[in-house]
């Protein structure tokens, strides 16, 4: 008999082990997520939006090259009186005159050809070095904040799967106990019929009978919208889900105190060094507009031409090349205040960032202590609420053996059923607050990754 009972044991212990490997735990629906969820879709494209700022920014520190091209239909009258030259013999233009010469030329519907080629490379620029700055913090930016988008993803596939185990132990317990009723409602019937209680045990017991069947109606409803909000997230809406088992150690996955968690969350959550790199964007935005009169210095290579083609026989044609290599200083001298007032919004806007860097550590500070207490106060219901499930089995079999006595009514067995029903619903409620405050814990230290995820998630194989 001893054989066959661990024969049997161990079957069920595989079968278990088998649906377990089989379901759906939490790693593969947040991996599911990834590549579902519409909010992180859009979180992915602003990534990859963002990193196309280090381009710009590299693009505002490297040369840039123009090329003009015109052609335009001209008519052109020009005349010179008075040209003196060094050398006689060129003096013989019309009205010399002691060494002087006048010179015309005239063009009738003529054709301009012009062309120019311009390189400018930024020796010194205030406002082009600052916006090149900013433009690789944004770029920073957008990777900080699809990873505080990633954790909360986490956080959201987390809470809809819990809520769905949630759910579906709120009808188990619901079913169980419906059970238990349409036992005892046929028990007293029976006993009502031979003369052993009398009707009002059978009244009681319809009453509960009743209540459970619509409670049992409303956790069916739960059950299905959890189920559907689970599947919002991860587009797996049928899939069984893996289960905790009957014990869990909680405290392998927290270390260290609170204060070392508080100190990680405001050194290393997404949200502060969001608003670091905010305040680092406003004081480069300062530093465009501090001095005054910042001068603008740029390496300047040009090379061009122009052509001017008469179209009749009596027109003239005038050809003009240039290349010139050189260095072009501008100095902004008067912008109607402009200036002096973007720096004074920037260094308003810098004083925001700043503020507001600290209102996120004082944020992501209280999320952590809410964190850490509910994780070590919940540890410790999660035991007292074992304790309460097994006293509770106890009372039932007592109140049961009353009852068979006559010490107690049915209605007494049925609050007892009742009792160790709720209790092992609100041990199950309590382990799931305590992994979601496990996860929510690791969220405001900047360290919900997948492979914390993957440590967590070894709960449900325990």
């Amino acid at each position: 008999m001893l054989i066959r009972r661990s024969v049997r044991a161990s079957l069920l212990l595989l079968a278990f082990a088998a649906g377990q490997a089989q379901a759906f735990d939490l790693l593969e629906a947040w991996q599911a997520a990834r590549m579902q969820d519409p909010l992180f879709a859009a979180a992915r494209a602003a990534a990859d939006a963002g990193r196309t700022k280090n381009l710009q920014a590299d693009a505002l520190r490297s040369p840039q090259l123009t090329l003009n091209a015109g052609a335009a239909g001209v008519s052109s009258d020009n005349r010179i009186t008075d040209a003196r030259f060094s050398n006689a013999k060129f003096a013989g233009g019309v009205g010399s005159n002691h060494g002087t010469t006048d010179f015309q030329t005239k063009t009738d519907g003529g054709l301009d050809l012009t062309l120019n080629l311009r390189a400018e490379y930024p020796l010194y620029d205030a406002l082009r070095s600052g916006a090149a700055k900013q433009l690789d913090k944004q770029a920073a930016l957008a990777e900080v904040q699809l990873a505080d988008e990633s954790q909360q993803l986490m956080l959201r596939v987390a809470q809809a799967y819990f809520d769905v185990l949630l759910a579906k132990d709120t009808l188990t317990t619901l079913k169980a106990q419906q059970a238990a009723v349409t036992e005892a409602l046929a028990s007293a019937k029976a006993r009502f019929a031979e003369g052993d209680v009398a009707i009002i045990d059978t009244h009681e017991t319809q009453a509960s009978f009743d209540l459970l069947a619509s409670q049992v109606l409303e956790a069916e409803s739960n059950l299905q919208l959890a189920r559907e909000a689970l599947g919002d997230v991860t587009g797996n809406r049928d899939a069984a889900l893996a289960v905790l088992p009957d014990q869990v150690d909680f405290q392998r996955y927290v270390s260290g105190d609170m204060q070392s968690w508080l100190n990680r969350a405001q050194s290393n959550h997404p949200q502060v060094h969001a608003q670091q790199l905010a305040q680092e964007i406003a004081q480069a935005e300062t530093g465009k507009f501090q001095d005054r009169y910042s001068p603008v210095v740029n390496l300047v290579a040009q090379a061009g031409g122009e052509r001017l083609q008469g179209m009749g026989s009596g027109d003239a044609n005038l050809t003009n090349h240039q290349a010139s290599l050189g260095v072009q200083v501008t100095v902004p001298l008067y912008s109607g205040g402009m200036r002096d007032a973007r720096y004074q919004e920037a260094v308003a806007l810098q004083e925001k960032a700043h503020s507001q860097t600290d209102v996120a550590r004082q944020r992501v500070a209280r999320d952590a202590r809410s964190a850490w207490m509910t994780v070590t106060v919940g540890q410790s219901q999660v035991k007292a609420l074992e304790q309460a499930v097994r006293s509770a089995e106890i009372k039932l079999d007592s109140t049961k053996l009353g009852r068979d006595v006559g010490d107690r009514t049915t209605l007494d067995v049925l609050n007892s059923e009742q009792e160790l029903h709720n209790t092992r619903l609100a041990l199950a409620r309590g382990r799931y607050q305590v992994l979601k405050a496990l996860l929510n814990l690791s969220a405001a230290a900047g360290e919900l990754d997948e492979a914390r995820l993957q440590e967590i998630n070894q709960v449900f194989s325990q």
